[in-house]
Parts: C-alpha cells; structure tokens; sequence
C-alpha cells in the first residue's frame, strides 16, 4: 500500500489487484515526468477505502473485479466512502452496458486494459479532476445561491413556465404571510389585488415571448390576513438548457410604507413629525456617535464615515451663519429644535430634510447628548412646488393663468416704476376660435389654443411673460420697453404668426387675433387700470375688422405703426420687384477711367416713387429682410457687369455692400459662389464692402469668414474707415486689399485734424499694399486735396451720380474722363 513512486503532482490511487496490470498503469503515469504523478496502489477495495480515509487523493483508477468486491458495487462502495473524489474505471471487460452503468453511478470515464495507452490514461485522468473541479465550483455556487436565496432581504420567487410558483425564499413568506407549502404550485395571481392582475399577466406574457428581458412593475398583493402590500417587482426570463421552457426569477421589495409615505406627500396634507426617518446622536462636543440605517439610506453616508465627526460634513453651504446661530440659541435655552434644513448627500445632491434635535441632559443636568431626527422632505417639497405651479398655470397651455399674471403684471410695475422705464400689457383675443371650436369640436379646440400658446411665447424675450387669461383670451406683459414701437414689433409678430394655418387632428384651421395696448405709465398707473384699457382697446381693434391691433392712444397708435407699415411695405416691395439698382463710377485717378461701379439699392415705391436707402435699409436690416434683398442685389448686379465686361469693359469690377446681418447668415459663401456661378462673372470681379463697424464688432469675429471669402477669389474693402477707431494690426490679420476713406473725413478735409487723419489713412495703407478709395468727393477742393495725399480711386457726385442701367452704360461706352479728374491723369 505504501507509493512506489512519489512526484509533487497529483495523487493517483490505482486499485488493481492484479500486480501487472498496476505496475503497466504505473509506468503510464510516471513516463511523462512533467505530468509529475505521485501513484498510491491497493489490490483490495477495504485497502482503497483505508488509504482514502487517511491521506488526500486527487483521482482513483479503479478495477472493479476485485478479490473483496465486484461489478459496479464497487464503485458504489468507494463513492459512498469517498463521494467527491473523481473516478475513472480501469477494467478488463470490455462492456457497454457496464459502462454505461459505471457512467451513471458517478464515475467520469470508463477505460478497457489493453485498449490505449499513457496519453490515453494521463487525458482521462486530466479530465475526470476537471470534471470534478468543475462540479464542485458548480456546488458551491449553488451553496451560495442557496444561502443568499434563504437570507436575502427582499423577496425572491422561481416560477415556471405556466406561472406556477417552483420556490419560495423566506422573505417573501414573511411579506404575505403565506406557508411555502401554500404558495409552491399555484400562481402569484391568486394573491394579486384585482385590479393588477391583468397588467401583470400582460407584462409576463411579453417576457415570455421574448419581446422583452424583464420587466419592473409596482403592484399589491393581498396578505394571507387581507392586508394589501405594495411591492416593487424586478422580473426576469432564465433559460436552464438551449430547448427547456424558460422560467422567471422575481426579485420583490416590500414598499408598502414608502407608498405610504408618497401617497402622503403627493397629497401635499402630511407634516413630519418627530418620528422621521433618519436618527444620529452627537456627544456634548456634537460629534457623532450613532447614526441608524435610515440615517445611511437618507444621506448616503455610512456609520464609518461620519462617526467621530461634527454632522456640519452634511453642510449644503446654502444657510448662513445667522441661520445656525439662532439654531443654536433656541436649542439650548429650550433644550429642543426643529425645523428645514437643507443638506447635501454623500453624492453631492442637495435634499431638504425636517429635523427634530433635543438635548439629552443627565442627572445633574448637564449636556450628555444631543439627538437629530432627520426626515427627508424633498418629495413633499416638490410635491409642494408642484402645486404651487398648478395653482398658478393654465393645465391646457402650461401658460401662467389670471393669478400669476396679476402678480407678474405688479412686479413688472414695480420695477419699472423703480427704474423710470415703460411696461407695455398686450390683451389678445383670438378670431374666430369659437367658430373652430363649433365646426371642428373641443378637442380641436384645446389644440388650437396650445399652438396658440407656444406661437405666443415664441414671440417674446425670455423675460417677458405670456399668460392665458380665461377662454380665447391671452395677454402678454412686455418689460424693459424703451419705446411704443417695440411693444408694436412683438404685437405686429404675434398677428403674423396667428395668421398662419394651424395643423389640427380634425384638420387645417385659419384663424387671426385682434390685440389691444397699454402703456405704464403712459396710459394708466396701476394694474387694474393698465388691464381694462389694453382690453378696450383690443375691443377697438376688433371693431375695426379683426386681424389688428390698437393702442389705447391713439397718438402713440399712430407713431408706433407708422414703422409697421414701412416693414410691410417692404415686405411687399421685395415681392412683387419694387427694387432696382443703380449704380456709381469709381475712377482710377492715373488713368482717368472708371475701374469700377458700386451696385446701390433703390425701391421704386408704386405711390411715393423712389425712395432713398437711408429711409428703408436700418429697417430691412432689423427684420431680416435685408437677406433676400441682399441675394437679389448680389445676383442682379453680378450679371450686369458681366455683361458691361462683354460690352467693352473687360477690366470692370464690381463693388457690393454686406451688411451685419449679412455676414452672419451660414450660406453666405454659397450664396456669393452662386452668383457668380450663375452669372460667369469672374471671383476677382468682385469687391464685397464690408463697414468698419462690422469688422470690429466684439461679438463677431470675421476672421474665418473672410478667409473663406479670399479663398473664393473675390476682392475685400473695408468701407467708412476711420470712423470706428479700428487698428492697422487687426487689419493686417485680415485678407483685406482695400480700403475706403470715411466719407465724414472727405467732408471736412478742410480742417487740418481729419486732412490729417486722410494723410495718415494712406501712408499706413501704402505700407500694406493696400488700395485707398476716396468715397463722397462733392468738390473740386476734396478731389485736389485726396489726390495730392495719395489716394488710388475716388468716388462720387462731382465725378458721376449714381445712374441706371442705361445711363451707366453710356458712360461706359464713351470711355470719356470727368473734367475735374483731366487735370490729375498722368500721362
């Protein structure tokens, strides 16, 4: 029985009584020396048994005709003595049925003698400890499993596949009050509130079929004494082998309280008391030195963490040291305290927690402890909030309803009163609303007045307020009004937005709105008043025939509307082609000649006739309209040089204004490519002005821009320079080839300060290689004097007018030099 070879591998007991047969097994062992077997041998199954009551074996190669047993009886006898260490039969009978029975009693390989050799054995050995490794790992995970299932706690459930219940952990049992024995075989349903039923059998149908892995769901049952419990089900679908019904795993946590507790506070009608949730002790020194599980639950800390230290670790840092100086003089004059504290969670989220602390005194009266209720009221004070919010806001269209309007309509006074500045109430009643809602029914109705409500509040700052007042009716205050025409912008969007069709389920309604306006304090002092006359006045505007708006007065009626009806006269200029251009020679001081033209807007009013730039363009620029004005006006003038190129003037350049709207559309680029595209006018053509002002505008930076712009080919001028007080050093940063001269500095050459400012413009842009153009020139005086300081191109009346198409083209064509400038030509 003693080894007759020992390696510091494995153990192998080979139980063989025939001496043979063990030492050929042996050999097959100890061949391979990196395997490093240590082989154990014993003729008789008792001998087996002895050596595996006494020493460790990792693996038995057993023959099971034995002197004192035969068959699988011997392997019965040796598992039931032994049962996890592995098997692997070694016999001479080479028997598939006996085999098989050996396979089933639990041994993990089955080998013929003769049959095979050292691999074959050392594998079967190999195999069968990592078969039996692997079973043991598998039972100690189902040791765990089982330990966590009957200690877990929370609820946990097996059911199968008809939803019969497999297995029950203790949890559960205590939370129904069910025997396991009473729950094993039926369904969770038979203890399902009614009411829940069909949503939970609804849910499990869809893990079931696959559509879905799990599923949570609050729901009740009903105890065994007919209480109802509220728990929170966590759910999941498990597959034991590929083919096998699956069945479900329900993890259920009793949330009966804290439904409770919801309940209460969505009810806004529960006050904390004493009891709260959370409960920490602190020394005389206001250390802590208990917290209870709630206390961890609620802030996120657990008792290693705060034990020791002053509970200030919870500081939100949002009440003052005023606010725990007073704490603190109420507490111990009255030995008790109790009152909102916000503090901060472990995670760093603010909560709003009732706290109830009393002093502990012992029995001469001296502090001993100091006790903390903690309660967490976040709920309830967003439950607060909420009803606060629904007490002061329309359900329908979420806009503030009558009471909030009142008091936003008193502060907006208010402040303005403070700060000397005007307020302007908007009262707006819809048209035909109660014709939609007749023809189209309510439910049309009440989508009407929600798009109604966000169109409304689409036109207005953040500031402002929007309100619905009762029925069709809305109003909208409007602060920070530095004049009557801007509350006449935001009441001439508000008829434009309302004009436009209304997408609704039943169809496409039309409908308009007829706005009334007061002004504080122009019109009224105090809110009442502001309101009555902004509602008369809406009155008036729909008496005029709906679809417009009045001021109470009828002065500033007049002056505010008069901007309304220029936007809409160009609104409609642009539509039906009111414009034209005109355009005005630069000429090239040596040569005589004109090198260039610069495209001017003019409208062509079909009433008032030609109106000039300076009386429409800020408008177009506030509105936006300047954009497609802008397109038109690059388009146009694009091809008409083209064509003055093709005629005879194939050096012509054109020169086309950009405004500060204009550089702040994302498609400009494309837009200047299409034009030129669209027109073959070449890139270097092409001259955009750009004005000072916009250049050194801090919130824009037009760097990248102009990049992409002289990456396109075309030319760049800064127009009116000098007026703005912008640096040479940003301009060299800038792909900038011209420059022209503030037409304010060419006015007053005649003073030495801007003769002086011209001279300097120049020589600067000399040593920049850029060109100077002199703009405005009236006179014979300004023409001289530019000229003598250097200037490359001059521009204006005492030269050419702006002219045209055909005028222009004359002018072209005759190739003929002004008479001020013969005198300058150089030879």
């Amino acid at each position: 029985m003693e080894p007759v070879a020992r390696h510091s591998g494995c153990t192998v007991l080979v139980v063989e009584d025939n001496p043979g047969d063990a030492r050929l097994v042996e050999l097959y062992l100890i061949e391979d020396a990196a395997a490093s077997f240590t082989v154990l041998k014993a003729a008789l199954l008792g001998q087996a048994l002895e050596i595996l009551a006494t020493q460790s074996v990792d693996v038995v190669l057993l023959d099971l005709s034995l002197p004192d047993s035969f068959g699988v009886e011997t392997l019965t006898r040796l598992r039931a003595a032994s049962p996890f260490v592995p098997v692997v039969v070694l016999t001479g009978t080479n028997d598939e049925e006996l085999a098989l029975k050996a396979l089933r009693q639990g041994a993990q390989d089955y080998l013929v003698k003769g049959q095979g050799d050292g691999d074959l054995v050392r594998r079967a050995i190999f195999y069968a400890m990592e078969r039996s490794h692997a079973a043991a790992a598998l039972r100690r995970s189902e040791s765990r499993f089982k330990a966590l299932f009957a200690n877990a706690g929370v609820g946990v459930v097996l059911s199968d596949f008809q939803g019969r219940v497999v297995e029950v952990n203790p949890a559960f049992l205590s939370m129904v009050g069910f025997d396991a024995d009473e729950l094993r075989g039926s369904s969770l349903r038979d203890i399902t509130h009614p009411e829940d039923q069909e949503l939970n059998e609804g849910l499990r149908g869809e893990l079931l079929a696959g559509t879905r892995d799990g599923f949570q769901l609050t729901k009740r049952y009903v105890a065994k004494d007919g209480r109802i419990i509220w728990a929170k089900l966590n759910c999941k679908v498990m597959h034991q082998t590929e083919g096998d019904q699956p069945y479900t795993v329900t993890v259920i946590e009793d949330v009966t309280e804290r439904k409770r507790l919801e309940d209460n506070m969505r009810l806004a009608a529960t006050v904390f008391e004493n009891s709260g949730d959370g409960l920490f002790v602190t020394d005389r020194h206001n250390n802590i030195v208990h917290v209870n599980p709630a206390f961890t639950r609620i802030t996120g800390y657990q008792a290693t963490e705060v034990v020791g230290k002053n509970p200030r670790i919870l500081a939100s840092g949002r009440h003052d040291r005023e606010f725990f100086s007073q704490l603190w003089t109420v507490l111990l004059e009255t030995g008790k305290w109790q009152g909102e504290v916000w503090d901060r969670r472990k995670d760093g989220e603010m909560f709003a927690g009732w706290q109830n602390i009393a002093v502990v005194r012992d029995a001469e009266g001296n502090i001993q402890n100091f006790v903390a209720v903690l309660s967490d009221i976040t709920l309830r004070k967003q439950v607060e909030e909420r009803l606060s919010y629904a007490a002061n806001h329309d359900p329908l269209t979420r806009l503030p309803n009558r009471t909030l309007f009142h008091e936003r309509l008193n502060r907006a006074i208010a402040r303005a009163q403070r700060n000397q500045q005007l307020v302007a109430l908007l009262f707006i009643d819809l048209d035909r609303f109660k014709e939609v809602n007749d023809t189209m029914g309510h439910l049309a109705g009440d989508m009407l007045l929600q798009q109604v409500a966000e169109r409304l509040s689409a036109c207005v700052r953040q500031g402002d307020t929007v309100a619905r007042l009762s029925g069709d009716e809305f109003t909208i205050i409007l602060e920070d009004v530095q004049d009557p025409r801007d509350a006449a912008v935001v009441a001439h969007k508000v008829l434009r937005v309302l004009l436009e069709p209304v997408q609704l389920s039943a169809g496409e309604a039309h409908i308009s709105s007829s706005i009334g306006v007061a002004l504080y304090p122009t019109d009224a002092g105090d809110p009442n008043t502001l309101l009555k006359l902004a509602d008369s006045a809406m009155y008036r505007a729909k008496n005029l025939g709906r679809n417009g708006c009045q001021f109470h007065s009828e002065v500033v009626n007049a002056q505010a509307f008069e901007r309304l009806a220029l936007e809409n006269a160009l609104r409609a200029a642009a539509e039906d082609g009111q414009f034209l251009l005109h355009y005005q020679p630069i000429y090239d001081v040596k040569s005589g000649q004109p090198v260039a033209v610069e495209a001017l807007l003019r409208w062509r009013h079909p009433e008032v006739g030609v109106v000039a730039p300076n009386q429409f363009l800020a408008v177009a620029e506030e509105t936006g309209l300047i954009v497609p004005i802008g397109v038109w006006v690059l388009e146009q003038s694009c091809r008409q040089v083209k064509a003055w190129r093709d005629a005879g003037s194939p050096d012509l350049r054109l020169h086309v204004n950009l405004s500060s709207r204009q550089l702040r559309q994302p498609d400009l680029i494309e837009r200047i490519a299409g034009a030129l595209e669209g027109s073959r006018l070449p890139p270097h053509a092409l001259v955009l002005e750009v004005q000072e002002s916009c250049v050194i505008d801090k919130s824009f930076d037009p760097t990248a821009l102009f990049a992409r712009l002289a990456a396109l080919g075309v030319g760049l001028a800064i127009d009116e320079f000098g007026s703005g007080y912008s640096s040479f050093a940003f301009l060299r940063r800038l792909p900038v080839t011209i420059i022209k001269v503030s037409q304010g500095f060419v006015r007053n050459l005649a003073t030495a300060d801007d003769s002086e400012i011209v001279t300097a413009i120049v020589a600067l842009a000399r040593g920049l290689h850029m060109t100077v153009v002199a703009p405005g020139i009236e006179s014979k005086a300004q023409l001289d004097l530019l000229v003598r300081f250097g200037c490359d191109k001059v521009q204006g009346f005492l030269l050419a007018k702006p002219g045209a198409i055909d005028d222009v083209g004359a002018l072209l064509g005759a190739r003929k030099t002004p008479a001020a400038l013969e005198g300058q030509k150089t030879p």
